[in-house]
């Protein structure tokens, strides 16, 4: 893709582009998946896996805008942008979920299912505690019928194959991924400025 600027021409490889600033993405989530896998076996991991989930639109902001300042000063319309996000978000989520299939299907052995169900089994022990402190019996019910379909999620999850479970994820992260570009490209996209 070319762009012109008066006299200069600014050129754009999008697939290479977007498979360098994939592969920063995917290693940024492949760290936030080992930390949430990590979250349901040690505690201390909770207060780090969630700011670094919310923190993945963030990081894919900076690299596209990164992009952007360094490389595109006068132009950057929405089409390219948008392109190069979405692309992005998508060899992101092949390198990540490729990493995520291998640790389930040869490191795992089951260990990831079992810390879920422990936590899961902790949640409900906690469960006859928390509703004995709920004065207002349509709450109870509530915190009753949410946990009953948190565990529910929790044991399909948990007898997920391998791969299935790594499709789940694909799923999930290109969902995401397509939402988040929409919104990441009309936040750094930039017009020509005329003078008048």
């Amino acid at each position: 893709m070319e762009e012109q600027n008066s006299n200069q021409i600014i050129r754009i490889n999008v697939v290479q582009v977007s498979m360098t600033l994939g592969t920063w993405l995917g290693l940024y989530l492949i760290l936030v998946y080992a930390l949430t896998a990590l979250s349901f076996r040690f505690v201390a991991m909770r207060l780090l896996s969630l700011p670094l989930m919310l923190g993945i639109p963030v990081i894919a902001f900076f690299l596209i805008k990164n992009f952007r300042d360094t490389n595109c000063k006068p132009f950057f319309p929405f089409p390219v942008s948008w392109m190069l996000t979405i692309l992005m978000f998508l060899f992101a989520t092949m390198l990540s979920c490729m990493s995520a299939y291998l640790y389930l299907r040869f490191v795992d052995n089951g260990a990831l299912a079992a810390s879920m169900t422990a936590w899961m089994n902790s949640m409900l022990l906690t469960q006859e505690s928390v509703t004995s402190i709920m004065t207002d019996p349509a709450q109870v019910e509530q915190y009753n019928s949410m946990m009953d379909l948190l565990n529910q999620s929790v044991t399909w999850l948990c007898s997920l194959s391998p791969s299935a479970m790594t499709k789940q994820l694909i799923q999930l992260s290109l969902m995401w991924g397509n939402i988040l570009s929409l919104i990441i490209a009309i936040i750094t996209a930039k017009r020509i400025k005329l003078n008048r």
